[in-house]
């Protein structure tokens, strides 16, 4: 990690209620949690919009959101996402893995509105290609235009996220 994290009692008052709830959820240190706590305004921030985004009553059905995730961890090298969101993908769907997603365009395990999904992410994430009208439109045959604004934000949230994680080196190991 390029950035050392806090001791415990470096954190502000109100984040390490947080970090504590956060490791132990996940029965491990989140690093970019940890590194987030540093600025407390940008932790509550991020964590509010990761919460609205992961909320149950979601538009986007959990499977294509963990689809999309490990689509965008694996284009920007997000080994902490990667794991994270693999897992989640596999309980939902034992019929695709990430490294099916690798080749997506070429794998026939893919449905239709799945390949609608992955092509406008790999159109969002990867800064060689454009969104234009036709992923749009490949869209709307399975989204209305709040789920996709929906998808666009989980996709733009993603991409963000992970990011951060491969600037600061936490997408090596998860603990």
């Amino acid at each position: 990690m390029r950035i050392p994290k806090l001791q415990s009692s470096q954190y502000s008052w109100f984040i390490r209620p947080f970090l504590w709830l956060l490791e132990k959820k996940q029965n491990k240190t989140l690093k970019p949690a940890q590194l987030l706590g540093r600025r407390p305004k940008l932790f509550i921030a991020i964590f509010l919009l990761y919460k609205t985004i992961n909320r149950k009553s979601s538009l986007i059905q959990p499977y294509i959101h963990a689809l999309m995730s490990v689509r965008i961890a694996q284009l920007n090298q997000c080994q902490f996402t990667i794991e994270h969101d693999s897992k989640v993908l596999r309980s939902l769907k034992e019929r695709l893995n990430k490294d099916k997603l690798l080749d997506w365009q070429h794998c026939s395990d893919f449905k239709s509105q799945e390949c609608a999904v992955l092509a406008y992410t790999d159109a969002i994430t990867n800064t060689s290609l454009h969104v234009t009208d036709r992923h749009i439109d490949q869209l709307r045959c399975y989204y209305n235009d709040d789920e996709i604004v929906e998808l666009t934000t989980i996709i733009a949230f993603q991409n963000m996220t992970t990011k951060f994680n491969a600037a600061f080196d936490v997408c090596k190991k998860t603990v």
